[in-house]
């Protein structure tokens, strides 16, 4: 992870607290993506893919009242593990880590295939990508 040295004069103790908290490991804002933005074919969605932690992410990219959707896949064995869905266009993603534990905590020196689409009722714009889980 990549730590970031901030100097200003009078920052007081409880601001410092508050930041440290805020980039604490596993917050959104701390993850480096490996992969992504994994996009379907429209841009109405975006999925993102760090291997340290097993970390997925969706966003809704486009408001057209279709939700961003993102299955997951064991590439090597065929085995689909989940979905995840992001409902609205609104700066917010949703998130799976392995620490979420079961089918989110992916296998590892394995091809992970992501599928990445609107809903599945519209998925002419599917697109389909696969990353080696090495971490």
């Amino acid at each position: 992870m990549r730590t970031k040295k901030i100097v200003q004069g009078g920052i007081s103790a409880l601001t410092m607290a508050a930041f440290a908290v805020t980039m604490a490991p596993g917050s959104a804002q701390a993850i480096d993506w490996d992969h992504g933005p994994m996009r379907d074919g429209g841009k109405a969605a975006a999925a993102y893919f760090e291997e340290s932690g097993d970390h997925v992410k969706v966003c809704d990219t486009k408001s057209d009242g279709k939700k961003a959707w993102v299955n997951v896949f064991d590439h090597m064995t065929g085995k689909f593990l989940y979905s995840l869905t992001d409902t609205t266009n609104d700066g917010k993603c949703s998130y799976r880590h392995a620490s979420d534990g079961g089918v989110y905590n992916l296998p590892e020196n394995h091809d992970i295939g992501f599928s990445v689409s609107k809903e599945p009722s519209d998925n002419s714009d599917s697109e389909y990508y696969v990353y080696f889980n090495d971490h």
